[in-house]
């Protein structure tokens, strides 16, 4: 047994080691890893690579449809696919870095500011599918909770990726075009699913694949796994770790909380103050 005061003087230096860990911003590791990290365009590549060859499954396959809002006589309808944009395929982690080195949080003017930029660059594998995906006759929609007034800027960024946008056609489709389309994309889906016979989903959130995600932890799983055969065959999940509906599920009521989950809801709580 340690002397005590060898062990008081132990203890001063971990408490005050324990005292010099920094105040970082929440967005610092999901930031860096998606910008610097090998695993995160490893799994961007890997999913679009599992994309390309789940399409062309789909193509020779007429009863094939990711969509759940996919009914009637749609295996003669001309295929089509939907992606979502932010995250899935363009890049905004420069403006979470912007956040982060200002210890700011998100607001919709800065949001907009980045998007008048149409400075995003693409998700890793995402431009060159899509253009294989065109070139297979497929027409490719772009689903996106950006506000209506952005489609511009939006189409400005696309196009300067090389994205494919089809002429005569409106294939990118915001939040707010019409009145019935708002954060939850189930309206924009059927109506892309009553024209076309939709092969593939792909996306960043829950909510890109299916309705009423924005719900507790343990009901989007019954929803997930509902829909388990689905998952990297018809629906297409490209990592996120920065943002997300699964946020809001944490804040369930009345839900047992894990000693993590309540730190996360505090410092959330503290840092809307």
């Amino acid at each position: 047994m340690k002397p005590l005061p060898v062990f008081l003087a132990a203890l001063g230096c971990a408490a005050a080691v324990a005292q010099t860990i920094p105040d970082t911003h929440e967005k610092l590791m999901p930031t860096l890893w998606v910008q610097t990290s090998v695993e995160w365009r490893a799994l961007a590549v890997q999913a679009y690579r599992t994309a390309r060859t789940s399409l062309d499954a789909a193509l020779k396959e007429k009863r094939w449809t990711a969509a759940l809002e996919q009914s009637g006589f749609y295996r003669k309808l001309p295929p089509a696919i939907i992606l979502d944009i932010d995250e899935t395929v363009l890049d905004n982690s420069p403006a979470q870095a912007r956040q982060v080195l200002a210890r700011s949080g998100f607001t919709v003017e800065g949001w907009n500011e980045w998007v008048r930029e149409a400075a995003a660059e693409e998700i890793p594998g995402s431009s060159e599918f899509c253009r294989y995906a065109a070139s297979r006759k497929v027409t490719v929609f772009y689903l996106s909770n950006r506000d209506a007034g952005s489609e511009a800027d939006t189409r400005r960024n696309l196009q300067r990726l090389g994205f494919p946008l089809a002429e005569g056609t409106d294939t990118v489709l915001l939040r707010g075009e019409k009145p019935e389309w708002q954060s939850e994309k189930t309206p924009r889906r059927r109506m892309v699913a009553e024209r076309y016979r939709v092969l593939l989903l792909v996306g960043d959130d829950f909510g890109d694949f299916a309705a009423g995600v924005r719900t507790g932890v343990e009901q989007r799983r019954e929803i997930s796994s509902a829909n388990g055969e689905r998952w990297g065959k018809q629906w297409i999940m490209i990592p996120n770790p920065g943002y997300g509906s699964w946020e809001g599920a944490l804040l369930e009521p009345e839900r047992p909380m894990t000693p993590l989950e309540q730190l996360w809801k505090k410092e959330t709580w503290l840092r809307t103050k």
